[in-house]
């Protein structure tokens, strides 16, 4: 396994563990889409989420999301996406295109 690719799945590896232990109660879904889920990145690309969930997640929720991944070592951006705010082609897109790391009753 090269440096690279070794590295990309340590990245993700902790994005998904930093995901899965502010998510694990609740029933939503995350997708990993856009350039990260085709191994299509490069160094100046983002990592996107989506997430959509059953009932709308409280604010304290997104915010500690967002601070755990602020505070971690990823040194890419990570933009995160509410899909019950999103384009319906951008929903459409990501739950066909992206690749799902959790579901509703998954952990």
């Amino acid at each position: 396994m090269s440096y690279e690719v070794e590295s990309r799945e340590r990245i993700l590896d902790q994005l998904r563990q930093i995901v899965q232990t502010n998510m694990n109660s609740e029933p939503v879904q995350v997708y990993l889409f856009g350039s990260w889920a085709r191994h299509e990145e490069k160094r100046s690309s983002d990592i996107d989420l989506a997430i959509n969930s059953l009932s709308p997640l409280s604010t304290s929720k997104w915010n500690r999301l967002i601070e755990d991944i602020e505070e971690s070592t990823i040194p890419y951006t990570v933009d995160i996406v509410d899909l019950a705010h999103a384009n319906p082609i951008l929903v459409q897109q990501v739950k066909e295109e992206g690749i799902l790391w959790k579901d509703y009753t998954t952990g």
